[in-house]
């Protein structure tokens, strides 16, 4: 059995319980939750969007620590986020269309390019494919290396490897299987227009790029819109959140046994034909307005949350429920749930021997887990290529305030060499009169007197330059700590 827990994002933060045991672990005050996906977890922190504003609240998973440890603008208003690569990556789906992409460690911005013409609706990943959804009914399919090399080349266009564009309205959850690019991967798409339907990538190298395209699979027809899905890891069941409730879709039927008492499973679906409602299983107890839900690694358990802020633990083999989570803190409504193995500073394995143990009840209470004291996360930044000195958390909120100041500067600092008398082309020019040799000499002394006084004047206005910065700093650092919270 493995330990997991879940995260709950609401309208007064980020809850995190225990999955098998429904305990509170953490959680993450100060953020309005609004998107099934407007929150990502890594083993050591919580990066949040906030549906009020173009904010971003990164917070620390540990017990007790409620408070957000940075909060930073981003370039623009976000719809959704996905973790890559244990927490090295953020990904960020835009409402403008967009897809942004960054290193948390160095908050550098990697890449950002026009994916959708609607906003970015879902995200999923796996194994360096990306797949986006959006309001305009497509989905697409990224390698993420190979879209991070066109930005490095320059290309006016990023290109997916795929698409699909058999929905009829707006993508609401995507999932994707390991294995896309060697063919054996899956990928699952949920939309608004009642159905989910399963893809098959066929890829192939072209040079050093890779191409490919969808084929579809099995489509499956529901009597409601879809508000998210999940897939078991043996891809036999799809798990499916709907506004009339949660259902299980096998897409698997076992056959009847022939002469010799054998049977054989035949897939479901098709291109040619849909899974229709009556084929759905449902989950009696469920309530009827379901928004998210997750599975447990082994698959035996899945988690669901209404919009009305109940949320149930199931059994998935017998599709009963096993836990209510109670508390006050989800009453006012749940938008999106995530599931993943606990870390260690929460009750999860603390070595490669112990992972995916679950610990008695005793044991895990005479424990005390270890408490982190450091996150590897830096502000994002919001320009490509910006500076990639690190900044602050009080940097980054400078730099909202100025909003390219410092690309100003430097544009004034261009202009101003180029018209002045110690220009690069006016240095050349004094060369070539140096090399005429003059007989006594003053030229070639005028030259060298003119570059030392340019260099002192390039030392001071960068020491003039680091003053007033420093000088403006302190400045807005007391304007804020004096401004009433």
């Amino acid at each position: 059995m493995f330990t997991e827990i879940v995260g709950v994002g609401t309208a007064n933060g980020i809850q995190v319980y225990d999955l098998r045991r429904g305990t509170k672990l953490a959680q993450c005050t100060g953020v309005s939750v609004g998107g099934r996906q407007a929150f990502g977890m890594s083993e050591t922190w919580v990066a949040s969007v906030s549906d009020k504003r173009a904010v971003c609240h990164v917070y620390m998973l540990n017990r007790g620590d409620a408070s957000a440890k940075l909060v930073f603008p981003f370039p623009e208003e976000i719809g959704c986020v996905q973790v890559l690569d244990g927490g090295r990556y953020l990904v960020a789906g835009a409402k403008s269309g967009r897809i942004l992409v960054w290193a948390t460690a160095s908050g550098r911005m990697l890449g950002a390019w026009d994916a959708h013409y609607g906003a970015v609706t879902a995200l999923g990943s796996s194994d360096g494919v990306l797949v986006s959804g959006g309001e305009d009914a497509a989905a697409h399919v990224w390698v993420l290396a190979q879209a991070l090399d066109q930005l490095a080349r320059g290309d006016s266009a990023v290109t997916p490897i795929a698409s699909a564009a058999e929905h009829t309205m707006a993508i609401s959850s995507v999932h994707v299987t390991p294995g896309v690019l060697a063919g054996r991967g899956r990928i699952y798409t949920a939309a608004r227009d009642h159905t989910c339907k399963q893809w098959r990538v066929c890829v192939e190298r072209q040079g050093p790029r890779y191409a490919g395209r969808t084929e579809l699979l099995a489509t499956l027809l529901y009597t409601t819109a879809i508000s998210d899905i999940a897939v078991d890891a043996s891809e036999t069941r799809v798990f499916v959140a709907t506004a009339a409730g949660l259902f299980q879709s096998n897409l698997y039927a076992h056959t009847q046994a022939g002469a010799d008492g054998t049977g054989a499973l035949t897939a479901l679906g098709g291109t040619g034909s849909a899974v229709y409602s009556e084929n759905h299983v449902q989950f009696a107890a469920a309530e009827t307005d379901v928004v998210a839900v997750g599975l447990s690694c082994d698959g035996t358990l899945a988690v669901s949350a209404s919009r009305d802020g109940v949320v149930r633990v199931w059994d998935t083999g017998s599709r009963q429920c096993l836990r209510t989570i109670s508390d006050k803190q989800l009453a006012g409504g749940v938008s999106g749930v995530s599931v993943q193995l606990a870390p260690p500073q929460l009750g999860g394995p603390r070595t490669l021997a112990t992972a995916g143990l679950l610990r008695p009840d005793a044991m895990a209470e005479a424990v005390v887990a270890p408490r982190i004291s450091s996150i590897s996360f830096a502000p994002l930044q919001r320009l490509l290529r910006a500076d990639t000195t690190e900044a602050t958390a009080f940097e980054a909120a400078v730099k909202t305030r100025l909003s390219g100041s410092r690309e100003s500067m430097a544009q004034f600092d261009a202009q101003l060499r180029q018209d002045s008398a110690y220009s690069p082309t006016s240095r050349a020019d004094s060369r070539l009169l140096g090399a005429l040799r003059p007989a006594d000499g003053s030229a070639r002394k005028q030259v060298a007197d003119l570059q030392q006084q340019m260099e002192r004047l390039q030392r001071h206005n960068a020491r003039t330059r680091a003053l007033n910065d420093e000088l403006y700093q302190s400045t807005v650092s007391e304007w804020l700590a004096a401004r009433p919270q």
